[in-house]
């Protein structure tokens, strides 16, 4: 697999999963889930990316005459959605609020407001949110496949 490096200003390899991989797979090879667009492990993106990969992976498959045609074509389809998730989630402050969190409870803490203030998890859940949000309205609004 051939990734790229992290990017710029990135120092926290703590977080390395999230570097960005340019090719999922290989002839009768191919990734989905987090093997094939790795995410932060927030709001179940992993899990809810591989569901759309397994509906679109399914359907090329049983639409193709040949395999390696099959995975081709569920690379393309589903690359460009999963690569502007992923720098989105690149966008997100999550290095940031870990190290925040760290400093503030270095002994660790049991309630996460204990340590945040209330503006600082909305601001962090809306964040969220407006990445999420607009991949489920894509997917409610679209038609229903059958083969």
């Amino acid at each position: 697999m051939l990734c790229s490096p992290p990017p710029t200003g990135y120092s926290n390899i703590r977080w390395s999963i999230v570097i960005r991989c340019r090719n999922g797979g290989r002839g009768r090879v191919t990734l989905l889930g987090d093997a094939a667009h790795p995410m932060y492990p927030i709001g179940s993106n992993g899990g809810s990316q591989a569901v759309l990969d397994a509906r679109v992976l399914a359907r090329c498959l049983a639409t193709y005459d040949d395999q390696e045609s099959a995975l081709a074509a569920y690379e393309e389809e589903r690359r460009p959605a999963t690569s502007e998730l992923v720098l989105a989630h690149r966008a997100l402050p999550v290095d940031e609020t870990v190290t925040l969190v760290t400093e503030r409870a270095p002994g660790g803490f049991t309630e996460i407001g204990d340590v945040l203030a209330e503006e600082e998890l909305a601001a962090m859940a809306g964040a969220q949110r407006r990445i999420s949000d607009a991949d489920v309205r894509a997917l409610n609004e679209r038609e229903s496949w059958s083969v």
